[in-house]
């Protein structure tokens, strides 16, 4: 049994996925799905708004298709790191490599960033304007049906039991 514990007081578990807010994503396809009928119903009389509003609308109801059903995207918080998949694309980071976790606001929407060295090595101009713009170098694509805040704390939690740095979450 583990004595760290996550904001509810229960044992922080050595394994957890989290999954994309599906509701978000429904919404878009609907919206998305809504354009592409609109573009039909309009036809190729104008074909600037057919084929490109209605490819543009196609693309992102297939982009939202499987994360509304909830495959294609997945945060795994584990010992060693978390695992960041989106769009079958998956990134790892170790909690070693990573700052502290926060909420970064881009655009209307609040998301989790943190630097990596990594990340500053691999593109140093995308990290430098990140820095810049959000405060980290990197922040992940979604909050997976938590707030920014939750999903922060949460992984704060996961970093400090790794790092066996805060004495603050343990029972």
């Amino acid at each position: 049994m583990s004595e760290w514990l996550d904001a509810d007081g229960d044992p922080l578990p050595d394994m957890m996925r989290l999954k994309p807010d599906r509701l978000r994503w429904l919404v878009v396809f609907l919206i998305s799905a809504g354009f592409v009928a609109i573009a039909i119903w309009i036809g190729p009389s104008d074909p600037t708004l057919f084929y490109g509003a209605g490819g543009f609308f196609v693309l992102c109801a297939l982009i939202a298709a499987p994360l509304m059903i909830g495959v294609g995207s997945s945060l795994v918080l584990d010992r060693e790191g978390f695992a960041c998949r989106t769009l079958f694309r998956t990134f790892r980071r170790t909690w070693r490599e990573c700052s502290v976790f926060h909420p970064v606001t881009t655009g209307f929407r609040q998301y989790v960033g943190c630097s990596t060295q990594q990340d500053e090595a691999a593109h140093p101009r995308t990290a430098s304007v990140n820095r810049a713009l959000i405060g980290a170098s990197g922040m992940l694509p979604e909050t997976y049906g938590l707030s920014a805040d939750e999903l922060s704390d949460l992984m704060n939690l996961f970093r400090a039991r790794a790092l066996g740095t805060s004495s603050q979450n343990r029972s």
